[in-house]
């Protein structure tokens, strides 16, 4: 696991290397941990606060495009970029 960004209220926005379909990416908060589908920032397991949740889909629809390339890079076995956040 790569943790890709680290948003306010500890919030940590991380992916995998080889994981499984669909495209997606995990969100861990205190305990937590979510997965979210890249390609339409719907909640595929899991839960956070709905607060959180906004704060994520606000910062994830903004590097949607960022996020689908690490998955591609992930898949392959390669480095992930970090996302800088805003």
């Amino acid at each position: 696991m790569a943790t890709i960004a680290h948003l306010p209220r500890k919030i940590q926005v991380c992916q995998f290397h080889k994981d499984h379909d669909p495209p997606h990416f995990h969100v861990r908060q205190a305990g937590a941990n979510i997965l979210i589908r890249i390609a339409d920032l719907t909640v595929l397991r899991g839960s956070i606060s709905r607060g959180d949740l906004l704060l994520v889909h606000a910062r994830a629809s903004n590097h949607q495009a960022e996020l689908a390339l690490n998955w591609v890079l992930a898949r392959a076995g390669l480095d992930l970029r970090e996302i800088g956040y805003p």
